[in-house]
């Protein structure tokens, strides 16, 4: 398994930890009527689970087990995949900054369109990795 993979499928498991601990605290606050700021951060939770958890980890997989180039670099330039991790997790931490503190009204747009732009230049790099062998005549 290429590092880049490992390193998208741990970072995938971290999300999956804290969004869980938030989980959590909201399963609480929810049952006994502690933490009344939990609640803020069911956004946080949402975004940690779905594209941190399930996204990052269907991306470092499929970079691992799609098919390989028969010649040069079987896998394709390394630094498009951590371009899309860079991508991907600055859009994440964006979205849960504004959630928890609001830096600018613009905080989401900008963070999907970084969590876009991760998933376009993933596709770019997977693109011709994805065709099927041609049967010679």
């Amino acid at each position: 398994m290429p590092a880049e993979s490992r390193f998208m499928i741990k970072l995938s498991f971290l999300y999956l930890v804290v969004g869980f601990v938030i989980g959590t605290m909201l399963i609480i606050s929810k049952a006994y009527g502690v933490w009344g700021f939990a609640w803020q951060l069911l956004p946080v939770h949402i975004e940690m689970m779905l594209t941190g958890w399930i996204i990052q980890l269907t991306l470092g997989t499929a970079y691992w087990i799609f098919p390989r180039f028969l010649e040069g670099s079987p896998r394709g330039n390394a630094l498009y995949v951590k371009i899309v991790a860079g991508l991907l997790n600055g859009g994440i931490m964006l979205i849960c900054l504004h959630h928890i503190v609001e830096i600018s009204e613009y905080d989401t747009v900008i963070g999907r369109l970084l969590e876009v732009m991760a998933v376009a230049v993933f596709i770019g790099l997977h693109w011709k990795r994805v065709v099927s062998f041609r049967k010679s005549p």
